[in-house]
């Protein structure tokens, strides 16, 4: 099992992040928000879409670029936000801890609200052995669409992106 340091540090000393090759999910999306949305990027890494959209506030644990060196778990501030980037970031652990942090992600976001995901399914392919000691959660569609019921949101768009990586779409109105 890891641990938050573990993961902090296998992504800031041998991940790197390849933004511009994801046909969906990755800086194409900046294109999906309108000038006055607000958005959180959940795991922003290097915080690349920050000069892409304007009220980007990007959190991640293990990068100093980001505008909160913080977990999900662990965020807290009283705006809401209009999108959620989720790329690649809720990939981590069990079901139990899944569920854990779309739900904090949910709390974050406005009654009308996006959440756009990139998820791995659970393939332990970064190109390097320290990888293979980070438990990857087996995303699939079928449980992106069943999780999107259960949080009450509508599935907008899935398809295969780069690398055997699921594009999600999550939308949820006001009723």
């Amino acid at each position: 099992m890891h641990t938050q340091q573990s993961l902090n540090n296998y992504f800031s000393n041998h991940w790197r992040g390849y933004l511009n090759l994801y046909q969906y999910s990755g800086v194409n999306l900046a294109k999906k928000i309108q000038h006055n949305e607000y958005v959180l990027d959940v795991g922003c890494g290097l915080n690349a879409f920050k000069s892409l959209v304007p009220n980007l506030i990007g959190i991640d644990p293990a990068f100093p670029q980001a505008d909160h060196q913080i977990a999900i778990e662990d965020f807290r501030t009283t705006q809401l936000f209009d999108v959620a980037f989720c790329l690649g970031s809720i990939n981590f652990g069990n079901e139990t801890k899944i569920k854990n942090q779309i739900q904090r992600v949910i709390s974050l976001l406005k009654p009308a609200a996006r959440i756009y995901w990139r998820c791995n399914p659970g393939r332990q392919d970064h190109g390097n052995t320290e990888c293979k000691s980070i438990e990857f959660f087996p995303w699939s569609p079928e449980l992106l669409i069943e999780y999107a019921t259960q949080f009450g949101f509508e599935v907008l768009d899935i398809k295969n992106d780069l690398n055997n990586r699921i594009y999600c779409e999550w939308a949820r109105s006001i009723t």
